[in-house]
């Protein structure tokens, strides 16, 4: 587990501070804080919550609900759990942050992997970022960044998706179903984080808790929530695509079975009348046509490539080889 912490004062700025002097802050209510956890078992997150002392139902849902995305809008602590994406190489996984608040602090309960939090808001930037000193203003940066986060990664798969097609209009045969299957696996991911994040902003948005209630802080939320309803209706259209792309693959694969198939029938119908014509002499009867020649074999022989011949040649005209 890692933990960082930071005081939020006026400018606004996020100065990086003790987790002694954020947990004392807490209490005395003389600073507004922000906890960021990272990697928490639930024992350490335990104890985190014992020094903040949060109990009863607002303990709980921070302990067994950090899986299950909503707004717990308690007193005099709320709690919210947001899906966000896992910024892991070659895989798409789904994770869940967690942020406990009230009017003076909040904590952040989240991988270390999250794509957002990978660079920390530090004191440079801070001044350009947040739209006032509250804890609202910081969450609702933290909330437009992921939403500007998810803008980005439908951008980037919508350029995936788009060059996969250009691929296969050019060459249907380079492009696989595996590579649409693993395409539409990352789009429904980011899909369900969209959807997930989207109604818990709304709801946010249209809270009358003091720390939303500032105009700058609902500029926030109301642009990630544009972000997002941007980024869905992408999504939606990237679908679409996905799915035409992956019929149009089957579509393909079934025209060259049937080819196949078809050229299968036509070698059976050649060869039939040879078999038919092996079945006839073979049969043991003492007066048979040929039979007792002396170039009956050879003669049977040329028959059969002449009958096969012919309707080779009959078929390759009307293009049934094509």
């Amino acid at each position: 587990m890692k933990v960082n912490c930071y005081q939020i004062s006026e400018g606004p700025n996020l100065t990086p501070c003790e987790y002694s002097f954020a947990i004392e802050a807490i209490k005395q209510q003389k600073a507004r804080v922000w906890i960021d956890i990272l990697d928490a078992e639930t024992r350490e997150l335990e104890e985190k919550l014992d020094d903040i002392k949060a109990e009863g139902l607002i303990r709980q849902f921070c302990l067994d609900s950090r899986d299950h995305p909503g707004f717990y809008p308690l007193k005099p602590l709320a709690l919210m759990v947001i899906p966000v994406q896992m910024e892991v190489q070659d895989s798409n996984i789904m994770e869940y942050l967690a942020i406990l608040f009230s009017n003076d602090f909040f904590i952040s309960i989240r991988n270390s992997k999250m794509a957002r939090f990978r660079k920390s808001i530090n004191s440079q930037d801070s001044f350009d970022l947040l739209p006032n000193d509250t804890i609202g203003g910081v969450i609702s940066t933290l909330i437009m960044g992921l939403s500007l986060d998810c803008l980005r990664k439908t951008a980037k798969l919508s350029d995936t998706i788009l060059a996969l097609e250009e691929k296969m209009e050019r060459e249907p045969d380079s492009v696989k179903i595996e590579e649409i299957s693993v395409k539409r696996s990352e789009l429904l991911t980011l899909e369900s984080i969209v959807q997930g994040q989207l109604p818990i902003i709304d709801t946010i948005t249209s809270s009358d808790r003091p720390s939303k209630k500032q105009e700058t802080t609902i500029e926030y939320l109301r642009w990630a929530s544009a972000n997002l309803k941007s980024a869905d209706k992408k999504l939606q259209w990237l679908e679409r695509r996905v799915e035409v792309m992956r019929s149009l693959i089957d579509m393909h694969a079934q025209d060259r079975t049937n080819r196949r198939l078809g050229r299968l029938t036509v070698l059976s119908m050649i060869f039939m009348p040879v078999t038919f014509l092996a079945g006839l002499w073979g049969m043991n009867f003492k007066s048979m046509p040929l039979l007792s020649e002396d170039y009956g074999y050879i003669f049977a022989l040329i028959i059969m490539l002449i009958i096969s011949g012919g309707m080779y040649l009959y078929f390759h005209r009307k293009g049934w080889f094509s």
